[in-house]
């Protein structure tokens, strides 16, 4: 079969009023001939920040994550960030070994990317619950994003990548480069002036796509991206926009919002045991240094225990001891 360089593209259509993003792309199935892969034009309709989430926890340094990115949302997707050249057919292995370099070449700069972006939503968010942010909006903090001395890297980087919009029906595509994020804002401002105009766009990659969705959801009530409080995981509240798990599958096909308020129940319970041990180590070190107040020995000790289990909650918080080391120290006091 013969092989053609495709002209990588990525079209959106953003409708606001149902809150979704319709994606067209170059993507590949396997021919039934001889289990090949050729091109084919696909379509998909996503709830706004469902990609971007998928984005942002897909972990680009693993091949198997970003094995499984690509076979979601095609190789063409990031094969530009690469300069990676794409054709029309492949056969199975030479797909596989296109798959590869694709991933090998872009890997660094999209972990660059995606913590940039992690960076500005945590803050547009206020994932850290910062107290200076809680009374602004999502709007307001993008607002000081874009306003403030040291422009975010988000915005440099949509600034150096040529987009198309179109104001038209998906797939009528009119010429309207763009080129700077003032001039995506003037167009964002244009589309909610006009409250129900959808529109569409076009780009080489998938970068610039998750930048105006990011700039959408912020400007839209009552949906945010939320950290999931069970797997650390971004997701968009189904339903309440203060939801704290998402439905992601976590262990024993049970997803985090099934799971997540039980773990944290039993982690309480846990930490409230731990520290009832803690407690009664303290108590009898205290008691008996008081009661023999000229016995330097257990006031020393006393001192060097207070001083070590300092040491060791800092190793339990830092990933280097185990809750149950911790409680076993504590019982050889």
């Amino acid at each position: 079969m013969e092989k053609i360089e495709i002209l990588l593209s990525n079209q959106f259509y953003i409708d606001k009023i149902s809150k979704t993003k319709l994606i067209a792309y170059k993507s590949f199935r396997k021919t039934k001939k001889d289990k090949g892969y050729e091109w084919y034009n696909k379509r998909e309709k996503l709830k706004l920040g469902i990609q971007l989430c998928d984005f942002l926890n897909t972990d680009f340094h693993s091949f198997e994550n970003v094995k499984k990115f690509i076979d979601q949302y095609s190789v063409s997707a990031i094969a530009e960030i690469g300069k990676v050249p794409i054709y029309t057919y492949y056969t199975e292995n030479e797909y596989n070994e296109m798959v590869k370099t694709v991933i090998e070449k872009t890997a660094d700069k999209i972990k660059k990317i995606q913590k940039v972006f992690i960076k500005d939503i945590e803050y547009i968010y206020n994932l850290n619950n910062l107290e200076e942010l809680s009374e602004l909006s999502p709007a307001q903090r993008l607002y000081i994003l874009r306003t403030r001395k040291e422009k975010s890297q988000l915005l440099n980087i949509f600034e150096h990548n040529k987009i198309k919009l179109c104001f038209n029906n998906f797939g009528d595509f009119n010429q309207f480069p763009i080129t700077k994020e003032e001039d995506a804002q003037e167009i964002a401002k244009f589309v909610r002036d006009s409250e129900t105009l959808p529109y569409n766009y076009l780009c080489e990659n998938i970068i610039p796509s998750f930048i105006i969705e990011l700039f959408e959801l912020t400007s839209i009530e009552n949906i945010e991206i939320k950290k999931c409080k069970n797997c650390g995981k971004f997701f968009v509240p189904e339903k309440r926009s203060d939801e704290l798990y998402c439905n992601n599958i976590f262990e024993n096909d049970k997803t985090c919002k099934e799971v997540g308020p039980f773990k944290v129940k039993q982690k309480l319970m846990e930490e409230n045991n731990d520290l009832k041990v803690y407690r009664n180590v303290y108590q009898k070190l205290l008691l008996r240094t008081r009661r023999n107040p000229d016995n330097t020995q257990y006031e020393t000790e006393f001192i060097a225990f207070k001083k070590k289990n300092a040491e060791l909650k800092e190793q339990i918080n830092n990933g280097e001891l185990s809750q149950e080391e911790y409680i076993n120290w504590l019982n050889e006091q």
